[in-house]
Order: structure tokens, then sequence, then C-alpha cells
């Protein structure tokens, strides 16, 4: 039995409900395959470093890097590092913002999405975002206060990165949210349970396509696609954000949900959308891995170019393809219920971490 251990902050954010979930979900099933899983928030020290591995969820110390620095906090993860092997899960939400200086202290760094070309991290990327970088360049969008870049400067340390698993495994369904943070204060495994309604995307739908967002990003890099897209939208429909019921209630009518990268690439209406049955329309996504992949161009969602030049084709198109939607939509959602609650779904979580445990315990060659 392998013993590991997972610092976290809890069921306090929606990363980190995602985060823990599928870990709280299929204990079981991890226990079967030999993987004792124990949780620990930061002010517990007895016996965290009892294990054959010690996982860290990075908003352990999200706080600490802006309020003692990186030489403290490096300091006190280096003494974890020497009781334990150290395995660093990056919850942040894009593809960018790497934290660089701990990868020499850990045995792998895992994210919930990567850049398929990893070398892409020993560049730097305007705002730690590669779609931001895109906006910068081409199209000349700051930020008032740039990001200082982030870089990996040693190659061999990309052979340390791991794709861990992206927000999808959780619990989106109407009242999901609620229940998920009611655990935060509640500490009953019964209220997390992986969604099995899905609205059929055969049903009646007589909207063609909804968009609703947030544009209010303090980062122009950021909130630059999103704020173009409602701009095209303007004369078409509202994009103002609903209340949670009407939200759902829209989507589940509509056989197109728009959905712009956010702070990351994935967002959490991704995998509403595709419970409603609906068909997703993102950006390109060729860019990135993550684990579940439910963004297949033209297999799982219809895509369109960062440029917008051909957004509005992509909603044009909605009333002349309803079958096309519904057959990509439908697709979308046989991968998600295998991925949630399909008869092999503890079992692909159980060898997906179980890949991680043993990468982690024989490493790769990295200093």
């Amino acid at each position: 039995m392998r013993r590991i251990n997972i610092l976290t902050c809890g069921f306090a954010t929606p990363n980190g409900r995602a985060f823990l979930f599928p870990l709280v979900a299929h204990r079981r099933a991890l226990a079967e395959a030999g993987m004792e899983i124990r949780f620990f928030s930061a002010q517990e020290d007895d016996g965290i470093t009892d294990c054959d591995l010690l996982f860290i969820e990075s908003r352990v110390f999200s706080s600490r890097w802006v309020a003692e620095g990186d030489t403290r906090v490096l300091a006190d993860i280096a003494t974890l590092a020497e009781q334990a092997p150290l395995v660093w899960f990056d919850i942040s939400d894009s593809t960018g913002w790497l934290q660089p200086q701990v990868l020499p202290l850990v045995k792998l760094y895992c994210k919930s999405q990567l850049l398929t070309d990893r070398t892409e991290y020993t560049r730097a990327h305007y705002g730690n975002r590669i779609w931001a970088d895109f906006y910068h360049r081409t199209e000349g969008v700051s930020d008032n206060d740039p990001a200082e870049a982030r870089i990996v400067e040693d190659t061999i340390l990309l052979d340390k990165l791991r794709v861990s698993w992206n927000s999808g495994l959780a619990d989106y369904s109407l009242h999901g949210p609620f229940r998920m943070a009611l655990r935060a204060r509640v500490p009953l495994n019964p209220l997390l349970s992986f969604p099995c309604a899905f609205t059929s995307p055969g049903s009646n739908r007589n909207i063609d396509f909804t968009c609703r967002m947030g544009t209010g990003y303090a980062r122009n890099s950021v909130a630059h696609q999103r704020r173009q897209i409602a701009d095209l939208l303007k004369d078409r429909m509202a994009t103002n954000k609903l209340g949670r019921r009407a939200f759902m209630n829209e989507m589940r009518n509509a056989r197109l949900v728009v959905s712009p990268f956010g702070f990351g690439e994935i967002t959490l209406k991704d995998f509403e959308a595709i419970l409603c049955g609906a068909a997703l329309l993102k950006p390109d996504m060729s860019h990135l891995e993550t684990w579940p992949n439910l963004f297949r161009a033209n297999e799982t969602i219809v895509s369109h170019k960062w440029d917008l030049s051909d957004f509005l084709n992509r909603i044009d198109e909605a009333p002349d393809r309803p079958h096309e939607l519904k057959t990509i939509a439908g697709r979308a959602q046989d991968v998600y219920r295998e991925a949630l609650s399909g008869p092999g779904a503890a079992a692909r979580f159980v060898r997906h971490l179980g890949d991680i445990v043993d990468d982690a315990i024989n490493p790769p060659d990295a200093t």
C-alpha cells in the first residue's frame, strides 16, 4: 500500500473543489488499487510527511508568495522535500502561469492543462498566457501592470511536467456548486456525487446560440477576447450573466453555447453546457493537452480562430446545421459521461493517478 498525503486548502475554491472531488469520490477504488489517500491542511503538521508521496496543492502557498517572497516559501518547500518526495499540483486556470521556481524541488509538476509543445514554457509569453501573447503581438493589447514573465530556464525540468485532471471531474449540475461549497463547511462525503442527469441533445431547442459571460477582468490581455466577442454579438443577443437556474435553462434550449477563454482556456461553463446537451463553440484548443479531453475540434466541440475572423460564420451556420450540432453535443456527452459515471470511470481515474504516482516514485532523470 502506498501512502499518499495531500496538503490542500480544501473545498474553499472552485479549483480546489475540482482538484479534490475525484480523489474523494474514488477514494475506495484508489485504496483497492494500493493507494491510501489522506488529507491535511496547512495548519496540520503532525504526520504530514509520514508518507510515500506528499501531494501539494499550489494554493496552499498562494498568499505566502506575495507576503513573504520566494526565498522563505521555497525554503519551507525544500524542508518538506527533505522529509518526503513531493508532487506539485498546479490548479491554476490556464496552460500558462507555471511556478518554475518549485520545479527543482519536486519529483513531478502536475497541472490541469499543459501546452502540447512543452518547449513553449522556455519562452516568455505576454501575460503568461499564450493567447494573451497572441493578442499582444497581433493587436497590440497591453495590460496596465504587465505580469512578470515566468519561464523554465532548464529544459531538463520540462520532463517533470504531467497533466493531472481538469475541472470537469466534479458536479456542475444545477445544485452541484452549492453542494460542493457546502462540503467545505460540512465534511460529509455523500455531498459529493458525479452528475448522472444529462439533457438530451435531441430535445426540442428553440435557441440557435447563447453566450453569457463576464468581461470585467483587470487584465486587458485576458478580457480582450471576451470583449471582442461581446461587441460582435451586441446586435444579436444580450451577453450579460443570468441567475444559475435561468442560465442552465437557456443552455438546455440552445443548440450552440459560446464559451470563450476566461482566466484559462477551460471554463466551468464548458461542462455545464455539455450536461445541458448543447454543442460548445470554443476558440481553437489544439495548443493544449488536458484530461479528460472533451475539446476535440469538429468531434466534441465546434472551433473558431483566435482572431475571431470566422466567429460570426460559426454563429450564422448554427440554424442550418442542427443535426451536426446534435451529433457533436452527443459525442461530448458520451465522453463526459464515461469520465464521470461510466462503468469504467473509477478505473480510468485510478490508472491516470497511478501513472503519476509511478512516475513520481521512479522519476525521469532530472535535477
